[in-house]
């Protein structure tokens, strides 16, 4: 059985055949590298063509047509080349910044939202006060998250766009958004919570549409790390 390794996160898959899509990233067959065949050996320069016949006279009256040299196509630059912030970068990777950064809000939010509904069923002021200092530290974690995430992204998958890492963003977006939204909601309209009003319900659907993208990006995290 052969080996196959995916290029974009390292898993590998054993069998005859790569996976049509990597089942940890989502990364495409053609991004599957075989680890068990052997590199073959670099081909021997071909003999020189003046061992074998002496080459042809030229006329000195036609001399050869000038050639105009193409212009060098500038290279793709890769990301963090720059060396003033490469060094930087890296050492968010090496020291698990995005991990780190993302324990904040995972953390925090879900007591928010226990604390929420608490203070609905039993009228309890001081858990809807708590609720609103946690929502706020989400809301304000939420851009450091985002922007480590960005950066290991880069770094250790090469910014590869597969299905697994744009709904891992689309998530963080939707955290970010709904988190800064119902922060400044409670401190224009903190009796919210605890107090009957049209807009109620539709405070605490915005708060489980937060929690579950919260959790569907860490469900997809923990298949990145926990790939073998």
């Amino acid at each position: 059985m052969k080996k196959w390794k995916c290029t974009v996160c390292g898993y590998i898959h054993t069998g005859d055949e790569p996976p049509e899509k990597c089942p940890v990233c989502g990364a495409p067959k053609s991004r599957f590298i075989d680890l068990s065949e052997p590199e073959a050996p670099a081909p021997e320069p071909a003999p020189s063509a003046s061992t074998e016949t002496e080459p042809e006279a030229k006329s000195p009256q036609t001399p050869e047509p000038a050639t105009a040299a193409k212009p060098a196509e500038p290279e793709p630059v890769a990301p963090f080349s720059d060396s003033r912030y490469r060094r930087l970068f890296d050492l968010m990777t090496q020291y698990h910044g995005h991990p780190i950064s993302v324990h904040i809000p995972n953390g925090l939010l879900p007591v928010a939202i226990v604390f929420i509904f608490l203070s609905a069923l039993f009228s309890i002021e001081g858990m809807a006060v708590a609720a609103t200092y946690n929502i706020g530290v989400v809301a304000l974690s939420m851009p450091l998250v985002l922007f480590f995430g960005w950066v290991d992204w880069q770094n250790r998958f090469n910014g590869a766009v597969t299905n697994v890492f744009v709904v891992k963003i689309a998530c963080g977006i939707v955290v970010t958004v709904t988190a800064w939204f119902l922060f400044i909601w409670l401190l224009v309209n903190p009796a919210v919570i605890s107090t009957p009003q049209p807009s109620r319900i539709a405070f605490f659907m915005i708060n489980l549409l937060m929690l579950g993208a919260a959790s569907t990006a860490g469900w997809y995290g923990g298949k990145l790390v926990f790939r073998n």
